[in-house]
């Protein structure tokens, strides 16, 4: 009879200690990488932590959060099914998290297996204490080995759907605020709307033509833009 593998234990650290380590992929079973931290080989987590930042991907196949613990940040990664792990949690939320770290592209992140939401806070205060006292004060971490992208996404391609449409929604907002300041008094030009911009010419015409499909803006006389 086979010998039943003995479950990991879920080790509390700083989140600064646990991105500052040294992640160990080994050959063979999957479920064996760790993080080596002070001599130590880390395969699962216990992290209680503030979540400062949520992203889900439009299918909803991805969800991320990021989690702060006054050390550091790291994310929390889930796909498919285990994004029921993090519906329920929104920025704001302290949650207690036990997981497995993960690495990708130099940054370090982490699974989720259990999360729950922590409603009183002297949980955190003491979990902070033993902390102190099995580490001391969190250590400094090396900027160079944990890399956040700018978006919670899972590929490159991925992030950068995301930046082209934050950057569109930018654009958007700055040249609607422009035609409503410059426009005030009978209209703008669209010429003096690329001027005061920075923005190409190009960019500033595909934006104008969307505001005027949505019926945001009009034109009294032509080239010439206001805000309804």
């Amino acid at each position: 009879m086979a010998q039943a593998i003995k479950r990991q234990t879920a080790v509390k650290i700083w989140i600064s200690n646990l991105v500052n380590g040294n992640y160990v992929k080994q050959d063979g079973d999957f479920e064996s990488n760790y993080v080596e931290v002070n001599g130590k080989q880390i395969g699962r987590v216990n992290i209680i932590a503030t979540v400062v930042f949520k992203f889900q991907s439009e299918d909803n196949n991805y969800l991320s959060i990021t989690l702060d613990d006054g050390s550091c940040q790291i994310r929390v990664k889930a796909w498919n099914e285990a994004t029921d792990f993090l519906k329920n949690i929104n920025v704001g939320d302290t949650i207690n998290l036990i997981g497995r770290p993960r690495e990708f592209n130099e940054e370090i992140y982490i699974v989720p297996e259990i999360v729950k939401k922590i409603v009183d806070l002297h949980w955190e205060l003491a979990r902070k204490a033993e902390l102190l006292k099995e580490y001391g004060k969190p250590m400094k971490v090396d900027s160079t080995k944990q890399s956040m992208p700018r978006e919670n996404t899972r590929t490159t391609k991925e992030s950068e759907v995301v930046e082209e449409k934050v950057e569109e929604s930018e654009n958007r907002q700055k040249i609607l605020e422009l035609i409503e300041k410059l426009g005030a008094e009978g209209g703008v030009e669209t010429e003096e709307i690329t001027k005061q911009s920075g923005m190409d010419k190009d960019t500033v015409e595909e934006v104008v033509l969307e505001l005027l499909k949505n019926g945001e803006i009009y034109e009294p006389r032509p080239n010439v833009l206001r805000v309804l």
